[in-house]
């Protein structure tokens, strides 16, 4: 017993409460099941808590575990506010079996703070940087740096469409009209080209338009970004097996920004680290639905990396019971 609870009742109220991202919810479930009023938020709140900090460490899964890795790893800073607290999260995340590797929590994306994720995925799981078949990134200049310096043999890949994004962030490609939706047009071509020498072709011509129309300052812009590491938006021309993009992150972004976003309702102060880890952990097990990749379906990220689990309803009881590693 914890208290008033047995483990596995604090396990499935931390479990409901993933599910139902309401924390209101998970109060009015758990007092329909027990059929008192004396549950709070406060009450619950304690007891995931202390079941967070039982919970082993990413780092400690992964050495039990051993989940197979692919050798493509995307990278990215995703920022998350917190109350009045901006925070990022670095994380390393394998494209194939979409398992996160590993990451790093931090106030701000620097060479240092990079350093530190790759030291933890190192420590963790060494060698399998090295052995790399490739990277993706959005082209965030520290991390470049840390991988240009450490691994400079390893093909690297700038998102595409972080590159298309970024641009339209200066003039808008949403209903484009006039000399816009003639930019817009001449950027597509550069970005999204068939082939190498078309893409360096298109890039060219679009500089050569600039020149006849230097009053655009945006556009003098607009060319500098697309010139800034454009060789390395070119690398799945001579890696096929590399897409140009990196859009397993978008989804993956999408889920933990999300629920923390919830989490700001919460009365007290909590420990961003803790309910990160719990957050993690979960999307590690999630089964995976509706897919275009039809053998993604369900299946959670721990097993498309060739981790085998028994059946299970809650992988906290799973964790529990059958992995042995937590307190």
């Amino acid at each position: 017993m914890i208290g008033q609870f047995t483990p596995k009742m604090i396990e499935y109220i931390a479990y409901m409460y993933l599910r139902s991202l309401s924390l209101e919810n998970t109060v009015a479930i758990a007092r329909a099941w027990f059929e008192k009023d004396w549950l709070t938020k406060s009450t619950i709140l304690d007891h995931v808590e202390k079941l967070i900090d039982r919970l082993p460490s990413m780092d400690q899964m992964s050495k039990k575990l051993k989940p197979a890795r692919s050798g493509y790893y995307a990278w990215d800073g995703t920022w998350l506010k917190y109350r009045d607290r901006n925070i990022v999260l670095l994380i390393c995340f394998d494209v194939t079996t979409l398992d996160v590797v590993n990451y790093q929590v931090a106030d701000d994306e620097t060479y240092d703070a990079y350093e530190k994720l790759i030291k933890n995925i190192n420590d963790t799981e060494p060698n399998i940087l090295a052995q790399s078949k490739g990277f993706y990134a959005d082209g965030e200049l520290c991390l470049l740096k840390q991988l240009r310096e450490k691994y400079p043999n390893i093909p690297f890949q700038l998102c595409v469409f972080h590159k298309y994004a970024r641009v339209g962030q200066i003039i808008p490609f949403v209903r484009a009209k006039g000399i816009n939706q003639e930019i817009k047009t001449r950027v597509e071509k550069v970005l999204f080209a068939p082939t190498k020498a078309e893409a360096i072709r298109c890039l060219y011509e679009l500089k050569r338009y600039a020149l006849a129309h230097q009053e655009n300052k945006k556009l003098r812009e607009i060319i500098g970004v697309l010139k800034r590491n454009f060789e390395l938006l070119l690398t799945h021309f001579d890696h096929p097996e590399m897409s140009p993009y990196n859009n397993v992150l978008e989804g993956f972004n999408h889920i933990i920004k999300r629920k923390l976003t919830l989490m700001k309702g919460f009365k007290k102060e909590l420990n961003i680290h803790r309910w990160l880890k719990l957050i993690l952990m979960d999307y590690r097990f999630h089964k995976i639905h509706s897919s275009k990749f039809l053998n993604r379906n369900g299946k959670s990220p721990l097993e498309l990396a060739q981790v085998s689990l028994p059946k299970h309803f809650n992988w906290l009881t799973l964790v529990r019971k059958k992995v042995h590693i937590s307190n």
